[in-house]
């Protein structure tokens, strides 16, 4: 299993995946079972890599033309990895984020994301 901060990297991986099978498979591989993301964009917790699923889908119906784009290594303690990221939209700058994520036993367990602006 990969620590925390290559799964959060595995995990926002998928949102620049177009592919719906090769995005649930990214999930798949970087979200437990039981896991839980949240965001204040996000009009609800999405529980397990089928609700992360649910909720890429209607972030990318959204916002196609969104890239995302982590800026550096996680920072890693223990179980828990956060990352600074930047949001994308037709190639400019749209927005700054921060994604905390806590591993489990099959994969992160927890994952927030922060806007930061």
């Amino acid at each position: 299993m990969a620590g925390a901060g290559d799964a959060l990297l595995k995990l926002l991986s998928a949102w620049n995946e177009a592919d719906g099978e090769a995005r649930a498979t990214i999930l798949e591989e970087a979200l437990a079972a039981s896991s839980v993301y949240e965001d204040p964009n996000a009009p609800k917790p999405f529980e397990g890599p089928a609700g992360m699923a649910e909720y890429l889908d209607i972030f990318l119906a959204r916002i196609p033309d969104a890239e995302l784009h982590p800026m550096g290594r996680p920072a890693v303690t223990h179980s828990t990895a956060m990352v600074e990221a930047r949001l994308d939209r037709d190639g400019m700058p749209f927005a700054r984020l921060r994604f905390v994520g806590t591993m489990g036993e099959d994969g992160l367990a927890r994952v927030t994301g922060f806007v930061e602006g």
